[in-house]
């Protein structure tokens, strides 16, 4: 059993010790429209969202937990898979389709949303303003080996511009959530520094 293979059984069976049968509809649901390989084309699709699905089971105080772990399982179905938000609604409910929706980028139709917008309406809501900068933890902890060291520091930098400051005004709207935002933003900090620490030791080398 590989350790995509370990993540999933430890994560399925954590959801229904809870009685989290949403989250596991949706773990379900996603999986089956992300069959693909990541950008290294070894790595399961799928263990991206499994792996911020299990960061954020970690994470205290959470306002609405199942809720943010299913959409941490369906973040990208509307913006990847022919997946509709209607589907999503009618399948999920109205809560976790909505923050579904705050967190994708190009609409139904191909088009690239208005930035500030989505960002505005991310800090806006409870489940959206953990499930993305946790989506982006991952991704920086999963961009080693992939992206070459410009992508890298422009990543870092979309976060301190974006992400960072988005979780600043979500964490004033939601303070119940506040160590998890706080944990959420040691993590990408730590990120960042030590992308920009090797770029700098690159350079002198």
């Amino acid at each position: 059993m590989n350790e995509f293979q370990k993540q999933t059984v430890f994560l399925r069976g954590w959801l229904q010790g809870r009685g989290y049968n949403v989250a596991l509809e949706a773990m379900e649901f996603a999986r089956q429209h992300h069959q693909g390989t990541r950008k290294d084309n070894v790595t399961p699709e799928f263990a991206h969202q499994t792996e911020i699905a299990i960061h954020i089971s970690t994470l205290p105080g959470l306002i609405f937990p199942e809720a943010t772990i299913a959409v941490a399982f369906l973040h990208d179905t509307i913006e990847d898979t022919p997946v509709s938000r209607h589907e999503v609604a009618g399948r999920f409910g109205e809560q976790i389709a909505d923050a579904t929706w705050r967190m994708t980028k190009i609409d139904e139709n191909g088009d690239k949303r208005d930035e500030d917008m989505l960002y505005q309406a991310m800090a806006a809501c409870p489940i959206a303003s953990i499930g993305k900068p946790v989506d982006r933890l991952m991704n920086q902890h999963t961009m080693g080996g992939v992206f070459n060291q410009k992508k890298m520091l422009s990543y870092v930098d979309f976060t301190d511009e974006r992400i960072i400051p988005m979780m600043k005004v979500a964490r004033r709207n939601f303070p119940a959530q506040y160590a998890a935002y706080q944990n959420i933003k040691l993590g990408l900090t730590t990120q960042a520094r030590l992308v920009r620490s090797l770029a700098v030791t690159s350079e002198e080398t």
